[in-house]
């Protein structure tokens, strides 16, 4: 199913490149660029709220759904259970995407690349931790409203010492 919508967006990728470089009105592109950005900014404002209905709302709960986290696939599902049991847990969160790189495919896809920088702290222990990483995320507009159908998420190893 996931090769379905990674299928779609190359499909209009090509089609799109192939339809010229005037195709898509530079107004049309113009907006989508930043309909997902403002997307990006309400993920990001919902990540540090800590509330996962808010940050869940920007992904598409569908069958096709796919995000991979450090090279593990995961589901919908998956992203629910992990959202839902693990932003109450922590007393903060602060997280910044920067590098924000926005390559609107068709009318319907976008893909966002970004990098972030994440603090957080655990409620129940005190324990803190930061992480630096890239994300990808293949945004599509349905029903009007731009949502995440396939993500990957990547924390670089630390060097070695």
């Amino acid at each position: 199913m996931t090769r379905g919508v990674l299928g779609a967006a190359f499909l209009a990728l090509v089609a799109g490149s192939q339809a010229g470089p005037g195709a898509m009105e530079s107004a049309q592109r113009e907006a989508i660029v930043a309909a997902v950005r403002a997307r990006m900014q309400s993920f990001e404002a919902a990540e540090r709220s800590r509330d996962p209905e808010r940050l869940l709302a920007h992904n598409a709960p569908a069958p096709d759904f796919q995000i991979y986290h450090d090279g593990r696939p995961g589901t919908y599902a998956a992203l629910q259970a992990g959202v839902r049991g693990g932003l109450p847990a922590l007393r903060s969160l602060d997280v910044t995407y920067s590098d924000l790189q926005i390559s609107v495919l068709s009318a319907e896809y976008a893909l966002l690349s970004a990098t972030f920088h994440r603090e957080m702290v655990v409620a129940s222990s005190g324990a803190a931790n930061v992480s630096e990483g890239a994300v990808s995320y293949l945004w599509r507009s349905i029903d009007g409203q731009w949502l995440i159908v396939y993500g990957h998420i990547s924390h670089p190893l630390n060097a070695a010492k």
